[in-house]
């Protein structure tokens, strides 16, 4: 099953490892983990059109999003560990910003 394949079936996904769960944002991913983490998210990336739409697609693939200090973060939906800011997957929150509207406003 690939990243992308995870499904919840009716397991509580707060108890489940990832291969992300390991990842955090003050200790950077090596190249390849980066570079299959930006394929794996890129349709996401590209086609959502809204903040709602960008977060159902994201969920859909195992990861979260979350403001924090000014940056948006790619978070581990099972384990809740940031993993790195959009930015780093190439598109930065003001990127983000411009294209869907005013920041977004999540919990």
């Amino acid at each position: 099953m690939s990243y992308g394949d995870q499904k919840n079936d009716g397991e509580d996904m707060a108890y489940g490892q990832t291969a992300w769960g390991c990842a955090s944002t003050r200790a950077r991913l090596d190249s390849e983990s980066m570079m299959l983490l930006r394929a794996n998210l890129n349709e996401p990336l590209t086609r959502a059109d809204s903040w709602p739409t960008l977060r159902e697609m994201l969920r859909g693939k195992g990861f979260d999003m979350k403001p924090r200090a000014g940056r948006l973060r790619l978070v581990d939906l099972q384990s809740r560990v940031e993993i790195c800011t959009f930015g780093l997957l190439g598109h930065p929150r003001a990127e983000l910003e411009k294209r869907f509207g005013s920041p977004l406003q999540m919990h």
